[in-house]
């Protein structure tokens, strides 16, 4: 069943606050939960692993515009637009959700606690205040409109 674009928008909101619930968990075990490593990683190390944590909240900004595109290819997709939609959206609170995956792993190897809080606030930041736009409706959902001339 696809759904309508009210029903996507809806779902997409629970997601998101769903999202940011599994965030707060996270942060609420980094700071209940101390780490009991003796030695503290290499900066290096800190470094490449912040470097893959922002790089996936960039990510979760660029790919599900990719998803969203409608294919080119001469096989036609059988994915309707809403769905397509929705895809993307989970796939960036994914993305999202991995920075702030990756400062718990900080958190646990005993890196520093501002790279651990910085993870953080920029999975957490990213969730609450990206939005995907609009759904398509249902009318741009037709064979007919996706596909002139038949």
């Amino acid at each position: 069943m696809v759904p309508n674009a009210k029903q996507a928008l809806q779902t997409v909101r629970v997601l998101k606050a769903t999202f940011i619930v599994s965030g707060l968990l996270f942060l609420y075990i980094v700071f209940k939960i101390p780490p009991k490593v003796t030695a503290p990683p290499k900066p290096a190390l800190e470094l490449i692993i912040s470097l893959i944590a922002l790089t996936n909240v960039a990510l979760g900004f660029i790919l599900p515009g990719f998803i969203a595109r409608p294919s080119q290819s001469v096989t036609r997709s059988s994915t309707p637009p809403i769905q397509r939609w929705i895809s993307g959206y989970v796939l960036s609170l994914a993305f999202f959700e991995s920075c702030m995956l990756f400062g718990v792993v900080l958190h646990f190897v005993g890196s520093r606690v501002l790279v651990v809080e910085c993870l953080f606030a920029a999975g957490l930041l990213a969730i609450v205040f990206w939005g995907p736009g609009e759904p398509p409706t249902d009318e741009a959902a037709s064979p007919a409109q996706l596909y002139p001339g038949e």
